[in-house]
């Protein structure tokens, strides 16, 4: 009844989505999955196979690289035969006012008949199929049961089509287009192809009616909409059909100027993309990589400066109201296209000479002018420097300024080497081993380091450190830098404490957001008792009694965490008597005692004879008969038992049966 129910609903808002005139729009492009084209709210393409019984590979088909008619080079869907795609109509794209675009090269037509789409989710043999001519190696289009419609024959297995079906539901004609040109034209006032929200279409895939017409692909582009498509709309899909089925453009965008020489200056960006302004049904989210917005708002368009020169990344995410599908567009704006080129003498170690700085500029406007200060800019470009680290900067007649760090150093035979990057876990230390042939050696930053100014200093980071070690002799310096990597604590994550059942096997799990792999990881239960793999992530446990284990877990780079679970056995109210006791004196099994749960007083415990004789009472809990009967040693039989005890939840449990006395 709630499936009912839910389906009603659907078809309702499904019905008051069309009557809005709202556009349902599926693409897909067939890049390594079926998934609809972000941002859409749509369905995925499921593969299915032919009805009927069919000549069927394991595989449904393969993602295929291939050239399309553009030239651009690219990976494309190739259905095998008696395989094609169930399209599920969820939102209901195909009534009986649509369009369907496929971009496709058939590779291969099947024996006589190759199904295109079929409407009748199987039922019916109708529908729009390629059809052979008198054995002719090319394909006609057919409109069965009514024949053939269009140049026939005219399909060839070497060219990509766009094959167009668009239907008006106003005035049941369905026209057919080959690339830009009307192929064929249907009058389909019967509504024999027509869809139904929630029935399926399929594409490439045969009825049941006559089985096994079918025929291989390569699809590049398939779509779905709820609107009719003119010759003008077909005009503009052929026109675009290298861009539109290769590039998603649901989330393009333009920044003019691009490049801007000088900041901060206004640039442009305006939504290019395919979604019509202004853009109800999505969520446009921008991010202006730390841009100033001077105006604009939602899907824009939107004027926005920089403070600093450089590339600037500006993204776009596209969302449909209704589902999580996302597309994101990242461009780059360039802030000043200038360039700086240095070039460095070094200066001398023994005599203390100064080095030299050539700066020269590219790709800006002259005139240019030089600094290494950023304050005193002058038009030579070479500067006599001390030994030093420097910032140099030029400007170019946009005002636009590129600045580069540059280092001058003296010509000096210092070598200076450290360990190679490392990875540790948190709270190790790893020993920062330099050589050399320098006098002194400093390192920083001092953080987590015992001593800054020894050779081999122990460090012991809280978090990833680059450490760089100066050595120095005489006038000169050298440095050398090593990457200490800090791996995160293994944080674990075990299952919650637990009430069970006894003997009931349950499921335990341990993970940690740290090993997002746990093939990576090694998992070590204690203690073992009750677990079918100590050293599985999820063992099962099979308790009597309680227990608490302690599960560690060793990361791949030897990282080490642990977790604790307690889990209680639940005790039900019971009284149970062996079947069988050894009373031969060798402490195992000489006592016949009831086996009770969550009882707290015996009323009577009696053992009878063959002939009827108690040869055993009691009342008191944890006591049992030893097989003797009047001082006689036990004797071998079957003896029957009665006992009668209460619960603590006050109720009365009675029992009879018989137990084996073996000796």
């Amino acid at each position: 009844m709630k499936i009912k129910s839910l389906l009603l609903l659907l078809s309702f808002l499904f019905y008051l989505t069309n009557a809005s005139g709202q556009t349902v729009r599926h693409t897909y492009r067939f890049y390594k999955d079926f998934a609809v084209a972000k941002p859409e709210c749509g369905p995925d393409l499921i593969p299915s196979k032919a009805l009927g019984i069919c000549p069927i590979g394991a595989s449904p088909g393969s993602f295929e690289q291939d050239v399309l008619p553009c030239g651009v080079r690219r990976d494309v869907y190739h259905n095998k035969l008696n395989w094609g795609f169930m399209y599920p109509n969820s939102e209901g794209a195909i009534t009986d006012t649509y369009t369907i675009q496929m971009y496709i090269k058939v590779t291969d037509w099947g024996e006589t008949w190759a199904r295109i789409i079929d409407f009748s989710n199987g039922a019916l043999d109708q529908g729009i199929y390629f059809k052979d001519n008198n054995g002719s190696t090319d394909r006609c289009l057919d409109f069965y049961p009514y024949g053939r419609a269009g140049a026939c024959p005219f399909f060839n297995t070497s060219t990509y089509y766009l094959l167009t079906f668009t239907r008006n539901g106003q005035t049941g004609i369905m026209n057919v287009y080959v690339d830009n040109v009307l192929f064929a034209t249907y009058n389909d006032s019967e509504g024999r192809y027509v869809g139904k929200a929630g029935t399926p279409i399929y594409i490439f895939r045969d009825d049941s009616s006559v089985a096994c017409e079918s025929g291989e692909a390569n699809f590049a582009y398939l779509s779905f909409t709820n609107q009719y498509y003119g010759q003008k709309e077909v005009e503009k899909a052929f026109s675009e059909v290298c861009f539109v089925a290769n590039i998603n453009s649901y989330a393009d965008f333009s920044i003019s100027p691009n490049p801007s020489c000088g900041f901060p200056k206004d640039i442009d960006i305006k939504y290019t993309g395919s979604i019509p302004l202004p853009g109800t049904g999505y969520k446009f989210e921008w991010v202006f990589d730390g841009g100033k917005i001077v105006s604009g708002s939602g899907v824009g368009p939107y004027v926005v400066n920089w403070d600093t020169g450089g590339t600037k990344n500006v993204t776009l995410t596209v969302t449909g109201i209704g589902c999580d599908n996302p597309l994101t567009n990242r461009k780059q704006a360039t802030i000043s296209n200038l360039n700086l080129a240095t070039a460095v003498e070094s200066g001398s170690c023994e005599t203390g000479k100064d080095g030299t700085l050539t700066l020269t500029a590219t790709d800006g406007l002259p005139p240019y002018q030089y600094s290494i200060d950023s304050v005193n800019y002058q038009t030579d470009n070479i500067f006599k420097v001390p030994a030093a680290s420097y910032k140099v900067y030029v400007k170019d007649g946009n005002n636009c300024t590129v600045g580069k760090p540059v280092n001058v150093v003296f010509n000096s035979d210092i070598v200076v080497n450290t360990i190679a990057d490392t990875t540790i876990c948190e709270g190790q230390t790893v020993g920062l081993n330099a050589t050399g042939n320098a006098q002194n050696f400093l390192w920083s930053p001092q953080a987590g380091l015992n001593d800054a100014t020894v050779k081999d200093p122990a460090a012991t980071p809280e978090a990833s450190t680059q450490y760089i070690v100066t050595a120095v002799r005489g006038f000169c310096s050298q440095s050398d830098t090593v990457n200490i990597d800090v791996a995160p604590k293994i944080e674990v994550m075990v299952t919650p404490d637990a009430v069970v059942e006894a003997n009931v096997p349950y499921q335990l799990a341990a993970s940690s957001p740290q090993v997002p792999d746990m093939r990576d990881a090694m998992f070590i239960w204690s203690p073992a008792i009750g677990l079918n793999n100590p050293a599985s992530p999820s063992p099962i446990a099979t308790l009597q009694s309680d227990q608490s284990y302690t599960v560690e877990i060793t990361s791949g780079m030897g990282c080490k965490g642990t977790g604790n679970v307690n889990l209680s056995v639940k005790r039900h109210e019971s009284i149970n008597v062996p079947s069988a006791f050894t009373p031969d004196g060798d402490g195992k099994n000489d006592i016949l005692v009831p086996l009770i749960n969550e009882i707290v007083s015996i009323s009577y415990f009696k053992i009878f004879n063959r002939w009827g004789q108690v040869v055993f009472f009691t009342d008191q809990l944890n006591s049992g008969w030893d097989g003797w009967f009047q001082n006689k040693n036990p004797i071998t039989g079957i003896y029957v038992w009665e006992i009668e005890g209460k619960s603590q939840k006050g109720t009365t449990i009675r029992k009879k049966g018989s137990v084996a006395l073996i000796k």
